[in-house]
This record gives structure tokens, sequence and C-alpha cells, in this order.
């Protein structure tokens, strides 16, 4: 057949073996992420400057950015989605939100103390941020 495949389905040239997936080290992603937050797309100048100073090939630089761009665009269409539907609900009093002057920026996560607070306070807010809200599929 004209895919190389026999009538019984099996090749007739061997099918070259696919490249084994890259494990990037934690280094080498935190250098393309932060180059990626201000430069989408690279020259190839660039790009073979990037993948010099990473130890990476010029393909695995290509793939990577085309990867996160892709990332990036789903990504955003689900935060999209996440709107439409929230603004489908409408406001809801029961849920809380807090005023960012509130929040302690030292606190890292949520529900953690804010100076001045005190242990029951807290354990009934806690109690209230596990108010599920059902909705209709």
């Amino acid at each position: 057949g004209r895919d190389g495949m026999t009538i019984f389905g099996q090749r007739q040239t061997p099918k070259k073996r696919r490249k084994s997936r890259t494990a990037f080290t934690n280094h080498q992603i935190y250098e393309l992420e932060k180059r990626f937050l201000y430069q989408k797309y690279l020259s190839p100048a660039d790009r073979d400057q990037i993948a010099q100073q990473l130890g990476l090939t010029n393909a695995q630089v290509i793939t990577w950015f085309q990867n996160r761009r892709a990332k990036l665009k789903r990504d955003l269409e689900e935060m999209k989605a996440d709107v439409e539907s929230a603004k489908k609900l409408g406001p809801n009093p029961a849920v809380d939100i807090v005023a960012l002057a509130e929040l302690d920026p030292s606190a890292e996560g949520r529900g953690k103390a804010r100076p001045g607070r005190r242990d029951s306070e807290e354990e009934e807010e806690e109690e209230e941020e596990d108010v599920e809200i059902d909705v209709d599929d």
C-alpha cells in the first residue's frame, strides 16, 4: 500500500525509531521559561544561542517553544471558558472573596493565619470555605 504497509499489516521498510523523550533539567526549564516570558518566538540566532548555552540541540529548543506556545494557548482557552461559565452562574453571595489588601504577602497559599486573628475565627472561616456548590451538568 501507499503507507508502506503490506497487506498483512507489516512494514516493508523498517520505520525510523522515534527519538526518546528528552528529560529537561530544572535549570534548562527555568531558563527556557524565563525567555518565554518576554519572547514567544525565537530568531534562528537566538535559538542557536539558547541551545548552546543550555546544552540542547536546535531541534529541542524549537520543539520546546512550539509545545510551550501550544500550552499557553490551551491555558488561555481554559481560562476563557472558566470566566464564561462563572458568568453563567451569576453573582454568588456564598462565595467569600478576600480583599487583596487583607492578604498577608508572607503567608503562602490560602488559609494561612493573618496577624491578629483568633484561632476560633480561623476555624470558622475554614469550615465555611469547604461548602460545595452543586452545579447541574
